[in-house]
């Protein structure tokens, strides 16, 4: 017991540590979503959705993600100035082809820890509706990605 406790010890200090590193360099690793996560699918297809729903997605950021994002996700909003560690650039060629919906949306619904991104998933304080998060992802993979 004493031995699982060590290095139980041990692997939080390693993880305090590394997010401390990263804070410092303003560097920081995209938590990784579980396999489960990893499998979801977006019910809305970029290409042919409802303009009702990327309307939806667009208000959506706009109101809770435009002034850490930027209007043009670029990661420059307004309060990414003050951000230790800056919001992800989603219209940096490459950063939205490189991940799959159901990262997205578990980073969207459970935040990213060691950064400013907080929750925004059923039962959080900002408690958006999973339909709300596809929304979401919507429309960030119709207006930025490159």
């Amino acid at each position: 017991m004493a031995a699982t406790s060590q290095v139980l010890l041990l692997l939080a200090t390693a993880l305090v540590a590394g997010n401390v590193r990263a804070a410092e360099s303003g560097i920081h690793k995209i938590p990784d979503a579980p396999l489960q996560a990893l499998a979801m699918t977006n019910p809305h297809d970029p290409v042919t959705v409802d303009p009702a729903i990327l309307d939806k997605g667009a208000r959506i950021f706009r109101t809770k993600c435009q002034k850490c994002h930027g209007e043009l996700g670029d990661g420059k909003g307004p309060k990414a100035e003050t951000i230790e560690i800056k919001p992800a650039a989603f219209s940096k060629p490459g950063y939205l082809s490189g991940r799959k919906d159901g990262q997205l949306y578990w980073i969207i619904a459970n935040g990213s820890p060691g950064t400013e991104m907080p929750a925004h998933g059923p039962g959080t304080d900002i408690n958006f509706t999973p339909d709300e998060i596809w929304q979401v992802i919507t429309y960030l993979r119709r207006q930025f990605t490159k």
